[in-house]
């Protein structure tokens, strides 16, 4: 975003006191991507989990994710988290179903709605 986009902002917040947010499509630069809003630390600790879970070579990247979840939520956010995400148009090098969790800086989001 290149100016604060408030209402968008607001969400993000309310997403965070209440656990779960609305399903928001957001245009970025070269892609169409649709989701759920997560909690920032929602969104950190299952990655966390993830990846500690099966004791696997990814296993050590767990800390970093534990540790970002301990972080402060900042004002306004820099990021939005969106939960069970697909692709609806934009580059063919990413795949169409992004999988859970899809981290967009918000000065990426050049447009936004609610599904």
């Amino acid at each position: 975003m290149l100016t604060n986009d408030d209402l968008l902002i607001d969400l993000i917040n309310q997403t965070e006191m209440e656990g779960a947010g609305p399903r928001v499509t957001i245009v970025t630069e070269g892609a169409v991507i649709t989701g759920r809003l997560a909690p920032h630390r929602h969104w950190a600790l299952d990655i966390a989990g993830r990846l500690g879970d099966d004791g696997g070579p990814d296993a050590r990247f767990a800390e970093a994710f534990v540790r970002e979840a301990a972080e402060p939520l900042s004002y306004p956010p820099g990021f939005l988290h969106l939960h069970g995400c697909q692709l609806i148009s934009g580059a063919s090098s990413l795949p169409a179903a992004l999988g859970e969790y899809f981290r967009v800086p918000l000065s990426a989001v050049r447009a936004w709605s609610v599904r």
